[in-house]
C-alpha cells in the first residue's frame, strides 16, 4: 500500500500535473510547499480548525453518513420506489449535506487565514496559495461523496426497471454534483472578498455559516415552495421551462468563473486587513447591569468577588469575540431559535391541564442549548494566549470559576424563564406561572451543573479539536432519548398533581445545588491542570544537544 501511495505522489508531482497547474496561474513549486506545510501544521495540531485537516474526524463523518445512506438505500430498495425518486433522493441528500459542510470549511479556510498572515508578505501569487489552502475541499470530497452515494448506487441496481449502468450513472452524477457545490462555495466568498468591506467580512462570512441552515428550514416549513411556485400556465409550456433551466444554468456559470478568478486575485492582497479587521463592534465604555454585577457578586462570595466578576466578564465579552466559539454557535442559533418559538406556541395551554403541551420541553431546550455552549467553551482561537492565566494567583480560580457559573446560569436559564414568566402568568394565573418557572429553573441547573463537566481547562484556552466530535455525538443521541423520556414522565405522571411538582422541584433544587459544587470544584482542577501543562510547553522548545 505505501509503494502505491508513493507512486500516486511522485506521480501528482510530476511534470504531467505541473504543467496542467501552471497553465492554471500555479506555482508548481510553491503550491507543494505549502501543502506539505499545512500538512505538517496539521501533525502538530495547530491547524485543525477545520475538517478537511482532520483525518479522524472525516472519516468519523463518512462513516456515519455511510451507515445512514445504506439504511435509507435499504429501505427504497424494499419499497421499490421509482429509479429517478430514488436518485433524486440520495442527490438531494448529498447537496444539502456537502453545502452545509463545505460553506463552514470554506469560511474557516478563507475568512480567518491565520497562516495567509504570516505567508503575505512571501512571494506567493493569489492562485497558488488560494488552491493549497483549498485543497482540503477536495479531500472533504473524496470522502464524502462516495460515503453517501457508493452504497445507494450499488443497491439501485435492484430496483425495478433500473438498467445495468445506473450504479455508475449515479455515482458519477454524485461527483459532478459535489464538485459543483465546492466549487460554488469557492466562488461565493470571492464575490464576499471583492465587494464585502474586509472590516466586516469576518461577520459576513460567519453569517453565511448559518445560511444553509435557514434555507433547510424554510424548505421544510413550505414557505420557499409557495414563494417559487411556478404558475400552471407555465407548466404546460416545456420549451420556456427549459429556456429558464438554460438561462439560470449559463448565469450561475458566469458566477462561479467570476467569483473564482475575484477569489485567486484579491485574496491575498486584502488578507491582512481580513485579519486585522474588526469581528466586533467597536469598543465601548464598559456598562455591566445592575443584574449582571448582583449575579458575579453573590457568585464571588465573601471572598471571591473581584475574580467572579473577572471571570463573568472575561467569558461575555470573548463569547462575542473569538472566532472559534462564534462559527460553532452561530449556525445552531436557527435552529435554536425555531425551538424556542415551537415551544412558545404552547403557552397558552397549561400542563396541569392533562394536555400535553410543547412548553413542557423548556427545561430541557435550555439544557440542550447549554451542552452546545460548553462543550466549545474550552476551545478558542486564540489559545496561546492562555498563558496570561499563569500570571494571577492559584487562589482566584476559585471565585473564576463561579463567575463563569454565574454568567451562563443568568444567561441561558434565568433570563429566559424571567422572560416567558409574563406570558405563562397572563395565559395560566399566577400560581401555576410561578410554580412552573421554578421547576423549569431547577431543572434546568441540573443540566448545567452537570454540563460544567465538559469545561475542560481554561475557557477559550485550547485550539478546536475536531475529532471530539466521536465523544460529543453518542453523548447528543443519549442526550435526545433522555429528554424524551424525562417530557413523558412529566406529562404522565408528575404534572397531574400540583403538590408532586412543588416537591419534584425542591428535590432538583437540593440536587442542583450539590451538584453544582461538586462541578465549581472539578471545573477549577481542570483549569488548574491546563495551566500547568501550559506552564511546561515552554521546556518542549528547545533540545540539548549532544
Amino acid at each position: 500500500m505505501n509503494v502505491y501511495w508513493e507512486a500516486v505522489r511522485r506521480y501528482l508531482r510530476g511534470p504531467a500535473v505541473s504543467g496542467a497547474l501552471r497553465r492554471l496561474g500555479i506555482d508548481p513549486h510553491r503550491y507543494w510547499l505549502l501543502i506539505d506545510l499545512f500538512g505538517e501544521l496539521t501533525d502538530h495540531r495547530e491547524m485543525l480548525g477545520h475538517l478537511g485537516g482532520d483525518g479522524i474526524s472525516l472519516r468519523m463523518a463518512a462513516g456515519i453518513y455511510g451507515l445512514f445512506t445504506a439504511v435509507l438505500a435499504g429501505i427504497q430498495v424494499l419499497l421499490a420506489v421509482p429509479v429517478w425518486t430514488y436518485c433524486a433522493t440520495f442527490l438531494g441528500i448529498t447537496a444539502m449535506l456537502l453545502l452545509m459542510v463545505l460553506i463552514s470549511e470554506t469560511a474557516n479556510s478563507l475568512v480567518n487565514p491565520v497562516e495567509g498572515l504570516v505567508l503575505a508578505h512571501q512571494p506567493i501569487n493569489g492562485a497558488t496559495y488560494t488552491a493549497a489552502k483549498l485543497t482540503h475541499l477536495l479531500r472533504v470530497l473524496g470522502y464524502l461523496v462516495p460515503a453517501l452515494n457508493l452504497l445507494p448506487a450499488l443497491g439501485g441496481i435492484l430496483l425495478p426497471g433500473a438498467r445495468w449502468s445506473y450504479p455508475l450513472l449515479h455515482f458519477f452524477s454524485a461527483c459532478v454534483l459535489g464538485l459543483t457545490v465546492a466549487l460554488f462555495c469557492c466562488a461565493f466568498f470571492g464575490w464576499l472578498i471583492r465587494f464585502v468591506p474586509a472590516a466586516r467580512l469576518k461577520n459576513a462570512g460567519q453569517i453565511a455559516d448559518a445560511a444553509p441552515v435557514v434555507l433547510i428550514l424554510v424548505s421544510a416549513s413550505g414557505s420557499l415552495r409557495q414563494a417559487v411556485h411556478i404558475p400552471l400556465g407555465l407548466q404546460f409550456h416545456p420549451a420556456m421551462l427549459w429556456s429558464i433551466g438554460i438561462a439560470f444554468g449559463v448565469v450561475s456559470a458566469l458566477s462561479v468563473i467570476f467569483g473564482l478568478r475575484a477569489l485567486s486575485g484579491d485574496y491575498l492582497v486584502r488578507v491582512s486587513a481580513i485579519m486585522h479587521g474588526a469581528s466586533h463592534a467597536p469598543a465601548r465604555r464598559a456598562r455591566r447591569t445592575p443584574l449582571a454585577a448582583a449575579i458575579a457578586r453573590l457568585a464571588g462570595g465573601r471572598d471571591g468577588g473581584q475574580p467572579a466578576r473577572a471571570g463573568f466578564e472575561y467569558v461575555r465579552r470573548t463569547m462575542f469575540r473569538d472566532w472559534q466559539f462564534r462559527r460553532q454557535l452561530i449556525p445552531m442559533i436557527p435552529t435554536a431559535i425555531l425551538s424556542l418559538l415551537a415551544i412558545a406556541g404552547g403557552l397558552r395551554t397549561t400542563p396541569f391541564s392533562g394536555r400535553f403541551t410543547a412548553v413542557h420541553f423548556l427545561p430541557h431546550a435550555l439544557g440542550a442549548i447549554l451542552f452546545i455552549v460548553c462543550t466549545g467553551l474550552a476551545h478558542g482561537s486564540g489559545y496561546k494566549g492562555a498563558w496570561i492565566f499563569l500570571t494571577v494567583p492559584g487562589n482566584t480560580f476559585g471565585g473564576f470559576v463561579r463567575g463563569v457559573y454565574a454568567l451562563l446560569w443568568t444567561a441561558a436559564i434565568l433570563i429566559p424563564n424571567l422572560i416567558v414568566l409574563g406570558f405563562l402568568a397572563w395565559n395560566w394565573g399566577p400560581s401555576d406561572a410561578l410554580l412552573f418557572i421554578a421547576f423549569s429553573l431547577a431543572i434546568a441547573s441540573v443540566y448545567l451543573a452537570v454540563e460544567l463537566r465538559l469545561v475542560e481547562g481554561v475557557p477559550f484556552g485550547k485550539p478546536v479539536d475536531t475529532s471530539r466530535g466521536i465523544v460529543v455525538l453518542p453523548l447528543m443521541m443519549a442526550g435526545g432519548v433522555f429528554i424524551a423520556i424525562m417530557v413523558a414522565l412529566q406529562h404522565y405522571l408528575l404534572f397531574h398533581s400540583r403538590p408532586l411538582v412543588l416537591a419534584a422541584t425542591l428535590l432538583a433544587a437540593a440536587a442542583a445545588w450539590l451538584l453544582t459544587r461538586a462541578s465549581l470544584s472539578t471545573f477549577e482542577v481542570a483549569i488548574r491542570y491546563h495551566l500547568g501543562l501550559v506552564s511546561q510547553e515552554s521546556t518542549m522548545l528547545y533540545k540539548e544537544v549532544a
